[in-house]
């Protein structure tokens, strides 16, 4: 089936997509940060210095110049060295644990998650393609009941291919037996999700929830290469109101008007 009889299978991202993943480290950060560092340093100081950190490992990990495994312990090890925090040997480790015990604890969904993902689930086969730490987001699609709406789970550090490795979304596609030609990828990311995406050969859709800017800049025209969102929706609800749309009248993916907000499923590239 070509993309003009539609996709078929939806390749979703997690965090930043269905999970409010800000809010969810801002749980977890705070429960760490009383814990752990309330005696040395204020909360919004230690957010501040966490996401420093963090940001930067995160981009030495996609250069793959670390492993997961070091990214977990390492972004502490040097949290506690920045804020000069007194510790025992081994405390990274354990402030690591606690951390990604409490992102899998105290998930937060956005609020048309689970809505949109019963109505897509209903006309498209959805696979979830999740970059991160496998105990932590298996905990999270237990604890929030997401793992039902998906035909698989494919998350880079089980498979070995991380975003925006093409490679990730074309195993998840084989692991539902589907072509590139039918699949959408669908994330917040036009760095990570629709790099990846473009590398692959598969069309992307932007979430975009904050209504930013494309990093990519201004829209490219089809086949030059950057990372231009192929469509922008503002939520999951947009979307699964298109393609509900679309799955009725199976004329091909076309702009659609949200009726509620005004906002089609724009093509930017």
């Amino acid at each position: 089936m070509s993309r003009e009889g539609g996709y078929r299978v939806l390749l979703i991202d997690l965090d930043g997509t269905v999970v409010d993943y800000a809010q969810t480290e801002a749980n977890a950060l705070t429960a760490i940060h009383g814990a752990f560092f309330r005696r040395y340093v204020p909360l919004p100081a230690f957010r501040a210095a966490f996401h420093a950190r963090n940001d930067e490992l995160w981009a030495t990990y996609r250069r793959h110049q670390i492993d997961l495994d070091c990214l977990r312990t390492l972004r502490f090890a040097r949290l506690l060295t920045d804020l000069g925090v007194p510790h025992k040997p081994g405390a990274a480790p354990e402030i690591a644990a606690r951390f990604e015990h409490e992102l899998g604890r105290a998930v937060v969904l956005f609020e048309d998650a689970l809505p949109a993902l019963r109505a897509l689930a209903r006309v498209c086969c959805l696979v979830l393609v999740t970059d991160g730490i496998a105990e932590v987001q298996h905990a999270k699609l237990g604890r929030a009941r997401l793992r039902s709406f998906f035909r698989a789970v494919v998350i880079s550090s089980e498979v070995g291919y991380r975003k925006p490795d093409p490679a990730l979304l074309l195993r998840a596609l084989a692991q539902v037996d589907a072509d590139r030609g039918t699949a959408l990828m669908v994330g917040d990311s036009p760095v990570s999700d629709g790099a990846g995406a473009r590398a692959a050969g598969i069309d992307f859709c932007w979430v975009n929830r904050a209504e930013l800017r494309d990093p990519a800049g201004p829209p490219r025209p089809a086949g030059e290469p950057g990372l231009s969102a192929c469509f922008e929706v503002p939520d999951l609800t947009a979307l699964s109101r298109i393609m509900i749309a679309v799955d009725s009248q199976r004329t091909g993916l076309k702009t659609h008007r949200d009726q509620r907000t005004g906002r089609g499923l724009a093509r930017t590239g």
